[in-house]
């Protein structure tokens, strides 16, 4: 098991892409803490914070040779299932630890609920359109969000604006909740487009 683990976390590149990921994190960080005395980062900022780190670790779901796994006598959902969930831990311990220091990226509630809804966004981009197409549809509604959303009385804009709603709102929290479950399930038995090796191979 801990010569397929560490197999899989090579094959997936997961050392690379978690070192840009924790960078992109302190790069924003950095500069929040530089330019501004204010000790809570702009919401916005801390939104894409999170989208910049939860990039590079899309790539990580998908191998370069994808057939290879429907290959193999190995339980693949439950595999895939907690890998997405590990990239959502991943992408929250550098934007939580930030409260510690003299810039946050917010309140916890907002920083777990805005990394798990978007995380499953993520999942079901994967699973539906492949590692490549992922990141739109998390970056679409972010962008959408903060142009047009803001905080809203109680009712269903509380669902369709989950991303910048105050951390108090329940609502909002479930609708990241169901995004996280949805995500997860459709990635673990996905049914989407599979990388090919000559696809790999052009990609690199």
């Amino acid at each position: 098991m801990t010569r397929w683990l560490r197999l899989y976390i090579r094959s997936r590149r997961v050392p690379l892409a978690v070192t840009v990921a924790v960078a992109a994190a302190t790069l924003s960080w950095a500069g929040w803490s530089a330019f501004s005395d204010a000790p809570e980062i702009n919401q916005g900022l801390a939104i894409f914070t999170a989208l910049a780190v939860l990039a590079p670790l899309i790539f990580t779901l998908s191998s370069d040779d994808d057939s290879l796994e429907s290959g193999t006598a190995l339980p693949w959902p439950p595999r895939r299932a907690l890998h997405l969930l590990a990239i959502a831990v991943v992408a929250a311990v550098p934007l939580l630890a930030s409260r510690y220091t003299g810039a946050s990226f917010g309140p916890p509630g907002e920083t777990l609920r805005a990394v798990a809804g978007l995380t499953g966004l993520i999942g079901l981009g994967v699973a539906l359109a492949g590692t490549r197409m992922a990141w739109q549809v998390p970056l679409c509604w972010a962008v959408i969000q903060l142009l047009t959303g803001g905080a809203s009385s109680p009712g269903w804009r509380e669902v369709l604006f989950w991303l910048v709603e105050p951390a108090s709102s329940t609502v909002a929290a479930a609708t990241a909740a169901v995004l996280l479950t949805a995500g997860v399930l459709t990635y673990a038995w996905r049914v989407g487009p599979r990388r090919a090796p000559a696809e790999a191979v052009l990609g690199q």
